[in-house]
């Protein structure tokens, strides 16, 4: 049976454009609205399987608004939208939804969100029919991650829903926040917890061998492969995979990726034998993978692919409760690891630490504390060393960020670019409709109401 689904959006043209590539990908239409009460009276006759939703609505209530609704309703959601504005794009992401698409937005990348949304919801229906007792105690398999507060408890709550399934996990966050030490949590508290886990840092390693790092090479498969050597997909088979920085990925590399995520099978640099690997991918980064698909630096497609449970990891400066327990936890570990038994910390040392904005996160103070234990006098810290260019006490200031863009703004820009790579050509091969995947009478329209017309030349078009 074909799933049945909703539509809603403000713009006729684009609205049609989304029902004509549903339909040509086997899904049924079940409406199309273009407001959150139209939306609610429809759902209300006909409950949809899936609806797909914009930001900006007519009338007084936005998608953002509907998604807590649909929330409610248990009923999955993807957003399509051209809004880049960082606290919309917060607000819509704290929504939970099951993809996010930008406009303008090519047929086959609907598609892809669709399939990946469908099979992230039965996952997570999967999660909670099957919620078990972890087989391994939570204390072990989050061995050295402190926190008590209302954000890492969250961490926790959704790293034991998902630690014992193979669904791909997306943590996210900033540097130092502890992304990997959740990777391993994943992992422990995962069936494959008595097989390898294995780490690579994919920003780390030169563009030029991360690709032999991953799937291994044959021996003269390049300059310097004296010897046939296994990748990390290999060395992690039937075990865990931990893709650190993966928003760092080559164009090439991502495509290469996609296609074993979607074969789990390999080949070696230099081979012609595909290698069957039975992998879990746990992927991190600290980059906006949203952002970066707007700009064309990395894939929707495999974006869905890692993101079928996303784990945010919040900044240190966000948790502020949990920096007593891991001065704490930093101390009693350091004392122990330096061999002396440091029993205390000066108050005004502690305010200090308390005060301090932490910019580098968990790692930051880390390494702070570290220094501090090294040399401490006795059994008290006395002196903290804080880095040259930081001021205690006082709030870090960052530059203020430029206007947020428009919904507008944003598309106008992004069709400047892709006429811009297209010679200024509209229709016909090679033109911007095509690249869209665009209709060329509904790729003029948008170039009129944006008044981009103004600006170029269209007798190529």
């Amino acid at each position: 049976m074909k799933k049945r689904i909703l539509i809603v959006e403000d713009e006729s043209i684009i609205a049609q454009h989304l029902r004509a590539a549903l339909e040509d990908g086997g899904y049924d239409i079940s409406g199309i609205v273009n407001s959150v009460d139209k939306a609610l009276r429809h759902i209300e006759k006909e409950p949809p399987f899936l609806v797909v939703l914009d930001i900006f609505l007519k009338g007084d209530g936005t998608g953002v608004d509907l998604a807590h609704i649909l929330n409610r309703k248990n009923i999955p959601f993807i957003y399509v939208s051209a809004n880049c504005n960082r606290e919309v794009l917060d607000a819509a992401k704290a929504t939970r939804p099951y993809g996010f698409i930008v406009k303008p937005f090519r047929q086959k990348d609907l598609l892809v969100t669709l399939d990946i949304a469908l099979y992230h919801y039965e996952q997570s229906r999967q999660l909670q029919s099957d919620k078990k007792d972890d087989r391994k105690p939570a204390g072990t398999a989050f061995e050295g991650i402190v926190g008590k507060s209302a954000p890492m408890l969250e961490v926790f709550d959704l790293a034991r829903q998902v630690g014992p399934m193979d669904t791909s996990v997306l943590i996210l966050g900033e540097s130092g926040t502890g992304k990997e030490g959740i990777a391993a949590a994943l992992h422990n508290l995962s069936p494959r917890r008595d097989r390898p886990f294995v780490k690579i840092n994919c920003a780390a390693v030169p563009a030029n061998l991360i690709e032999s790092e991953l799937f291994g090479h044959e021996k003269g498969a390049f300059t310097g492969a004296y010897e046939s050597r296994i990748g990390k997909f290999e060395k992690a088979n039937r075990g865990t995979l931990f893709l650190d920085e993966v928003g760092e990925m080559s164009s090439d590399l991502q495509v290469k990726l996609l296609r074993v995520l979607q074969e789990r099978q390999i080949e070696r640099l230099g081979g012609n034998k595909t290698i069957d690997v039975d992998v879990r991918v746990i992927a991190a980064t600290n980059r906006n993978l949203e952002m970066m698909i707007a700009a064309g630096d990395f894939r929707l497609d495999l974006y869905y692919r890692l993101n079928v449970f996303p784990i945010v990891m919040p900044p240190l400066h966000s948790r502020t409760g949990d920096i007593p327990l891991l001065i704490e936890f930093f101390i009693r570990h350091f004392s122990k690891k330096i061999g002396k038994t440091i029993k205390t910390i000066d108050d005004s040392c502690m305010r200090d630490l308390e005060n301090y904005q932490w910019p580098g996160n968990v790692r930051e103070m880390q390494n702070i504390i570290e220094r501090a234990v090294l040399l401490a006098k006795g059994d008290q810290i006395a002196n903290i060393l804080f880095p040259a260019t930081t001021v205690r006490k006082a709030p870090v200031n960052f530059p203020q960020e430029a206007t947020p863009k428009t919904m507008e703004e944003m598309e106008r820009e992004h069709i400047l670019t892709v006429l811009k790579k297209c010679n200024h050509r509209v229709a016909g091969p090679g033109g911007a409709a095509e690249f869209l995947n665009l209709p060329p009478s509904t790729l003029y329209s948008r170039i009129k109401k944006l008044g981009i017309s103004k600006q170029i030349n269209l007798k190529n078009g």
